[in-house]
């Protein structure tokens, strides 16, 4: 049975969803859309119009064809945060409300309006001796994570996950090998971009940038004078050779190189944190990684190789036939809704989850009562059709009385008919076995004629035919098997003996072939050994002609599989 998950990144230019089916080994990308969002209506990650991002995921569900209405949403920005805590060992189903308990230590929200969800790192024992547990935390702004499932909810949709965009990232496109050095992932979109840093698929840290691709987009329309549609339009060519795009990769540069250097700084900060191993490597991906030169400044700067990745790398793309123009287009902006849609590789792991327990509950009962509409729904499809189906049988019994009356009455008007119904029977069955009698013994000659012309040797030549029907005679020199189809299959030794088994005719031939040798006869006797309709062959004297040629007679003896009773030929 398929199970679909379906991935909703609320970003700050759009809504992009991505449906997978992960019932298999490697998870399928069945559907995905993207709708653009109006300017402000994502601020930092918030919500500011939750009627346009109500309305943009209303068009996509209805354009994407998604087959699933519950969804795991993701959440990013200065509100949504994850930190380590160490805590002294308590039991997996206790983590939760120890971690709440020491939470106000290194969440910087109100504890009653913060949104906690914890996975295990480790266990370890402390210089003490003490066993200790070093938990992940993820934290959320109550009012951050009620914005984005009160606009996905007014849409239609179930919300059935809240999770983090940086552990959706670390699923989709970090590296899943064996490897311990930390790797970072670099998302550019539009308003925001977050830095992950992660060792092994464990996020080690995250920071969330308040700036993206948008700042540069703004740079090129001051720099230009032109408006924020066609200043987006400009920033995608430049590079290209023309004096309108060096002034804006001019203006883009400045807003760039500022990018770079806050990614560049949180990679260094995490390098200075006590106990950390150096970053590996920086993958970078969302809408803005494409921007010109914006790989090569970041590798200049961080002194880390850097490599544009795509999700669909991780996910079989074989139900949608995208051809690699469209990969390429779309792959930079799917890694959210991919990542937030795909399970936690190591199934050890439970994926973070904010929802809120009120909305967890809410959505619970919602999936009861469905369960319980279709449930009731079903009983009531069971209860009519049982019904209809007594009530045919009752109708079906009454009308099988009715005919079987009708049918006694046929009877016995026919009684006084009976005996001379029988007497004719008797006459006919008699008939037939006198004529069994005649048809198993006779010859049926066209099926004999054509098989011995089917048999006769490619260089042979019957030069005279003598074809006689006998009595069957029972030899013990010969036998044959019968099947239980009634036909007979000679053996091998009867093909040799020189006698026939219950043979019901023979065959007197004149052949000439060939000579000197004797490989016509030798032909002959091989081609009747194969033939059930033929057995028993007998070679008489050879003669050598005066050209060479041999002649001799033929004697072959006719089996009951020739019969007119086996073939009925001129029946």
């Amino acid at each position: 049975m398929a199970h679909l998950t379906v991935g909703l990144d609320i970003g700050t230019s759009a809504v992009r969803a991505a449906e997978l089916d992960i019932s298999h080994g490697r998870p399928v990308l069945l559907t995905y859309g993207q709708v653009g969002l109006p300017p402000g209506s994502l601020v930092d990650g918030e919500i500011r119009d939750p009627s346009a991002v109500t309305e943009a995921v209303l068009k996509l569900w209805k354009n994407g064809q998604f087959s699933s209405s519950s969804v795991i949403v993701g959440i990013a920005g200065l509100r949504a945060i994850t930190r380590e805590i160490d805590l002294p060992f308590v039991p997996d189903n206790e983590v939760d409300s120890a971690v709440r308990f020491q939470s106000e230590e290194v969440i910087p929200f109100p504890p009653d309006q913060t949104i906690l969800s914890s996975q295990v790192l480790a266990d370890y024992t402390s210089p003490e001796g003490d066993k200790m547990r070093r938990v992940l935390v993820a934290a959320a702004h109550v009012d951050l994570v009620n914005g984005v499932i009160e606009a996905t909810e007014k849409a239609g949709l179930t919300v059935e996950g809240v999770d983090l965009i940086s552990s959706a990232l670390v699923r989709a496109i970090g590296g899943q090998d064996d490897s311990e050095q930390p790797e970072a992932i670099v998302s550019i979109g539009a308003g925001l971009t977050v830095v992950v840093v992660h060792q092994q698929g464990r996020p080690q840290f995250v920071r969330t940038i308040g700036s993206g691709g948008n700042a540069t987009t703004a740079a090129v329309s001051g720099a230009l004078d032109l408006p924020i549609s066609d200043a987006e339009a400009v920033k995608r060519r430049i590079g290209e050779p023309v004096p309108q795009m060096q002034t804006a990769e001019r203006a883009a540069q400045a807003s760039m190189n500022e990018l770079v250097g806050e990614i560049r700084n949180s990679i260094q900060y995490f390098a200075s944190l006590p106990g950390r191993l150096p970053v590996s490597r920086v993958l970078v991906t969302g809408g803005g990684s494409d921007l010109h030169g914006m790989v090569a400044m970041l590798e200049a700067q961080t002194h880390l190789p850097v490599m544009t990745v795509s999700a669909l790398a991780r996910v079989d793309t074989s139900k949608l036939d995208l051809t690699e123009e469209q990969a390429n287009e779309v792959g930079p902006v799917l890694a959210t809704p991919i990542g937030l849609a795909l399970p936690e590789p190591d199934k050890a792991v439970k994926k973070f989850n904010l929802l809120p327990p009120e909305v967890a509950n809410r959505a619970r009962m919602k999936r009861i009562q469905e369960r319980t509409m279709v449930a009731c729904a079903a009983v009531l499809i069971l209860l009519l059709g049982f019904g209809a189906w007594k009530f045919y049988q009752v109708q079906n019994a009454q009308n099988s009385v009715d005919a079987m009356q009708s049918n006694i009455d046929v009877l016995n008007s026919q009684v006084p008919k009976y005996d001379l119904v029988v007497a004719a029977n008797n006459a006919y069955t008699a008939g037939l076995s006198r004529r069994a009698t005649v048809l198993d013994s006779s010859v049926d000659w066209p099926l004999t004629l054509n098989g011995l012309i089917s048999i006769t040797p490619g260089k042979a030549q019957v030069i005279t035919f003598d074809g006689a029907a006998s009595t069957p005679v029972a030899s013990s020199g010969a036998s044959t098997t019968s099947g239980s189809s009634g036909s007979a299959t000679p053996t091998t030794t009867s093909r040799s003996s020189s006698t026939t088994s219950a043979a019901i005719g023979t065959v007197q031939l004149g052949v000439t072939g060939p000579g000197p040798s004797l490989s016509i006869s030798e032909a002959w006797i091989n081609a009747i050994a194969l033939s059930p309709l033929f057995a028993n062959p007998l070679q008489g004297a050879t003669v050598v002609n005066t050209d060479t040629t041999i002649s001799f007679p033929f004697t072959i003896s006719i089996t009951p599989n020739a019969s007119l009773d086996k073939n009925a030929s001129l029946k």
